[in-house]
This record gives C-alpha cells, sequence and structure tokens, in this order.
C-alpha cells in the first residue's frame, strides 16, 4: 500500500511538475480561497451566538450588568455606545433571572430599595428626601413600561404643609418622556400617564402635571385649569366619533345596493350633554290609606241640675232637698273619633343620560344609473337619476338603520345626482401606472441581477475552470507524442518507411506542414528538457 501512495504521489508531482506556472498560480490561489473558506466557517460556527440581555441602558445600570457579569464569568460584548449588552444565547435567560433578583436594571433611577440600608441618626430632611427621590423613581420604572416610550424622567415639587388650608401651595409635577423610535402616544395613553402620577402623589390633581417630550412639545398641561374646556373637547370628540360611525353604517349598507363609491352620506347629531338629576315627590289623592284611627266615649248618670227647697233651708245638713217636677234622676252620654288617613307618595330621583341624541340631520347622496341609449353607435353612457319609488326604499333603510325619530324631530333626506369620478378615474390611471412601473422595475432588477450570474459564470468561472482543468489534457496529449527526436524518428520511420525513397528533412517538413501546433509544442518540450 505504501508503494501504490508513492506511485500516485510521484505521478502527481510529475504532473504539477509539467504545469504552466500560470495555472499552479491559479491552482495556489485556489486552494487558499478554499482554506480559507473552511477555516471562516469553522471559526464562525465555533464562535458562541450572542443575543441581547438588555439594550437602551443607562450608564449606571451598564456598568452594574457588566460588573455581575464579569463576576459570574460569563463573556459579554457592548454595543451601541455602551447601551446594548450581548451575551451568549444560554447564558440570556439565567443572567436576566438573576439580575431581576439583584433589581438590575433600575432604569437610571432610585426606587424605594434606598430605604433598605437605613442609616442610624438620618434627618427628617433628609428622610423625606430620600422617600421623594424613591417616588419618583418609582413612577419613572412604571412610566418605561410603556412599549412606546424608551425612557423617562419624573419631578415631583411638593411644598411643605402650612397651618392654614387656605394658605396651603398645591402640588405639582412634570414628566418628560424619550420616545422609542418613530412611536407617538395616544391622548388616552398621555391621561393615563398623567392620572398615573397625580393618583400616586397625594393632594396632587391631574391639572398639576405637565407631561412634555425631549424635543420640548408639551402633550399635557401648560394651560390653564378648565375643567369645562376639557370636556366640551371630549364631548366634540364624542359626537364626531358618532356622526363617523353613523355615516360608515349608512354608506357600507347603500354601497352594498348601488355599488361602491355611488354613495356619500352626512351625518349632523346634536346631542344633550347635560347633567340632569332630578328629585320628584307624587301625592295621589285617590288613594287613601288610613295610617292611625283614636275613639273617645263618656257616659255619665244621676242629678244633673240644681234641685230642693230655694233658699236656706235647702242647704241645713240633714235637710231634704228638693226635686225637679218630674221626680226622676238626670243622665249624660258622649263618643268621640278620630281617624288618621295616609295619602300614597312616591319619591323618585333621576339621572338622564349625558351624551343622549336631541336630533339627527342626515343628507344621503346617491348616484344614478349609466346606460347607452337605443340607436347610439358612440357608446357614450348618459346618466339618469334614480326613481322616487327607489329614494323612498332607501330612505326606510337608512331611517331604520339610523333609528331615525321624525317626531323628536329629525331630518333626512336623499337625492340622486351624477357624481363626478374624473380624478378618481385619473387617480387609478394614475395606480395602474405606478403598478406597472414597479413591476417592470422589479423584472429588470432580477433580470438584472440573472444575466451579471450568468455574465460572471460565463466569462470568469468558466474559462477560469476550463484554463485549470485543462492542463490535464494538455498533459495527456503530450504524452501521446514522441517526446525525444529517436522517438520521433522512429515513429516517422515507421510511418513513412512505404515511402522510403523520401529523406528525413522531407518528411519532417511534410509533418510540420500536416500540424504545426503539434510540433510547436514538441519544440517547446525540448527546449523545456534542454534547460
Amino acid at each position: 500500500m505504501l508503494d501504490n501512495l508513492q506511485k500516485v504521489f510521484l505521478e502527481l508531482q510529475t504532473a504539477f511538475s509539467e504545469i504552466s506556472i500560470g495555472r499552479k498560480v491559479a491552482i495556489a490561489m485556489v486552494g487558499v480561497i478554499t482554506m480559507g473558506a473552511i477555516l471562516g466557517v469553522a471559526y464562525f460556527s465555533g464562535k458562541p451566538d450572542y443575543q441581547v440581555l438588555f439594550s437602551g441602558l443607562e450608564a449606571k445600570d451598564a456598568s452594574a450588568i457588566t460588573d455581575a457579569l464579569t463576576g459570574d464569568n460569563v463573556p459579554y460584548r457592548l454595543e451601541q455606545n455602551g447601551a446594548t449588552i450581548l451575551v451568549p444565547a444560554q447564558h440570556v435567560h439565567n443572567q436576566r433571572l438573576k439580575l431581576a433578583t439583584a433589581g438590575l436594571p433600575t432604569g437610571g433611577s432610585v426606587g424605594y430599595e434606598i430605604f433598605d440600608d437605613s442609616v442610624f441618626g438620618m434627618t427628617d430632611f433628609v428622610q423625606k428626601l430620600n422617600f421623594q427621590r424613591a417616588l419618583q423613581g418609582e413612577l419613572e420604572r412604571t412610566i418605561n413600561q410603556f412599549t412606546e416610550i424608551k425612557s423617562s424622567r419624573v419631578h415631583i415639587a411638593k411644598p411643605e404643609r402650612r397651618l392654614f388650608s387656605k394658605d396651603q401651595n398645591k402640588a405639582s409635577a412634570s414628566v418628560a418622556l424619550r420616545m422609542a423610535s418613530r412611536r407617538q402616544l395616544s391622548k388616552e395613553q398621555v391621561m393615563g400617564i398623567v392620572h398615573l402620577i397625580s393618583s400616586s402623589v397625594e393632594g396632587l390633581r391631574p391639572e398639576g402635571v405637565t407631561v412634555v417630550d425631549v424635543s420640548g412639545r408639551v402633550l399635557y398641561g401648560g394651560e390653564e385649569s378648565d375643567e369645562m374646556a376639557r370636556l366640551s373637547s371630549t364631548q366634540m370628540e364624542h359626537k364626531t366619533n358618532l356622526e363617523k360611525k353613523m355615516e360608515q353604517r349608512i354608506t357600507s349598507m347603500l354601497e352594498s345596493i348601488v355599488g361602491f363609491g355611488k354613495v356619500v352620506a352626512r351625518v349632523s347629531a346634536e346631542l344633550n350633554f347635560r347633567r340632569v338629576e332630578k328629585t320628584e315627590k307624587t301625592f295621589d289623592p285617590n288613594s287613601q290609606v288610613a295610617r292611625s284611627e283614636q275613639r273617645n266615649e263618656q257616659k255619665s248618670t244621676g242629678e244633673t241640675g240644681p234641685s230642693g227647697v230655694v233658699g236656706v233651708q235647702s242647704n241645713v245638713p240633714g235637710a231634704e232637698g228638693a226635686r225637679d217636677s218630674s221626680g226622676k234622676p238626670a243622665s249624660n252620654s258622649s263618643n268621640q273619633e278620630t281617624i288618621n288617613y295616609e295619602i300614597n307618595e312616591v319619591i323618585s330621583h333621576v339621572v338622564e343620560p349625558i351624551g343622549a341624541v336631541r336630533k339627527l340631520s342626515i343628507a344621503v347622496v346617491v348616484d344614478g344609473k349609466y346606460a347607452v341609449k337605443d340607436g347610439d353607435t358612440t357608446g357614450v353612457k348618459e346618466f339618469s337619476p334614480r326613481s322616487a319609488t327607489e329614494l323612498n326604499q332607501l330612505k326606510s333603510l337608512v331611517t331604520t338603520a339610523a333609528g331615525v325619530d321624525l317626531k323628536r324631530g329629525d331630518q333626512i333626506v336623499i337625492e340622486s345626482a351624477a357624481f363626478d369620478t374624473s380624478q378618481m378615474d385619473m387617480d387609478i390611471e394614475a395606480s395602474k401606472a405606478t403598478e406597472q412601473s414597479q413591476l417592470y422595475t422589479e423584472i429588470a432588477k432580477y433580470a438584472g441581477i440573472a444575466g451579471l450570474v450568468i455574465a460572471l459564470f460565463i466569462f470568469l468561472i468558466r474559462p477560469l475552470i476550463g484554463w485549470i482543468t485543462a492542463s490535464s489534457k494538455d498533459m495527456e496529449v503530450l504524452r501521446s507524442f514522441p517526446q525525444t527526436v529517436e522517438e520521433m524518428e522512429s515513429q516517422l520511420g515507421k510511418q513513412h518507411e512505404e515511402d522510403s525513397a523520401m529523406d528525413s528533412k522531407t518528411r519532417l517538413k511534410l509533418l510540420i506542414g500536416e500540424d504545426p501546433a503539434l510540433i510547436a509544442d514538441i519544440m517547446r518540450d525540448w527546449l523545456r528538457a534542454r534547460r
């Protein structure tokens, strides 16, 4: 086996020595590139896959996290000027949990952990200051949880307590927000931040909070506190949303009947935003109920009037008194009854809903019909309005869908008119032209890429491969030729032994005339052998 390996090695060495210098350089370059590619793949495949541990860090948090990673012998990389830390993929989740247990990252702010290490002898002023710092830091961490917010700063101004409430100054707060890339906060989110701050600070009202972004644009606050103005803004927004929703409902319903783009609906809603609370007390005199009843009866018997002889004799003790003319004793009786009645009483507390619809005004315009007249060869379509029957049917549908109440004073008007579609047609044509241009651009791009790949293959890769592989074919052709003068003469002698009258010089000329390239290669090999 060793002999076979030596034989193969000698053949390879002989074949390589017979290749020209240019081809040797090309083979060496291909070998170097191949080896470099193999080493590069091995290097990058052996490197750990780094993933983001934390991003958007403050300098203080980045320093604390890198110290913790160094203590755990975890490799890391810093990007974006130290704001992003990357670690190997297998350490991402474990390190996040471990750092979260340690309270990292803190977001560049100090929270209630400032009280973990209390210092003996701390003054009341320092205690209050630390509480304010902790409260600001906790609010910043909460606000930073918003997806649209990259970082925030909260400043709270809480005045000292005064003896009299009328002398007490109001608390205030300001919030500075750094938004994430191409993110914006809605009004509801800004109001959410405002109420979050005001609810977290004692004595702070929403109108005392100011919210700005880092570009100096005021998102909330900065104006006089006017509750009615804020309510008016909210009411107008509610009114606009109600009108838009009703317009969309009407339009989508009618477009299903008359066709897309052939309906325009406008709604004007008059809403009642008064807050009414009413207490009513009603009495029903026809529904009497006895609440209490009292009866009193008196009866007396015997002489009730004067009797006896008039004068002193009737007053003397032991004397017989006088009697009336009938000779019978007197009696008396009386009855008294009192009944108290309760009249039915109803007490109702009524709170009318805010934003109830007071009146609706609806206007709908419907496109007509287009058709070519009989006998018209131009093909031009003429407009014809919709009939009164169709408009009445559409009006009934809109009345039911929008909840129109004619007794309430609602108005609804539906008319048929010709729509100006020239601009729409121009937009459609422009859109088609743009789509075709984009399609042609995509086709040209991919065609250019394909042409470039084909050109590289034809004019660079294929000639290089042919140039390298052609050496073995040339060597096989050369090996088939006579390598010495004696072999050439013997071969020529065999080929022309029948023509013995022709001398060697003439035979050589004939051979050169038959294949000049072959003789040139033979002469080139001779010259190399002479060297």
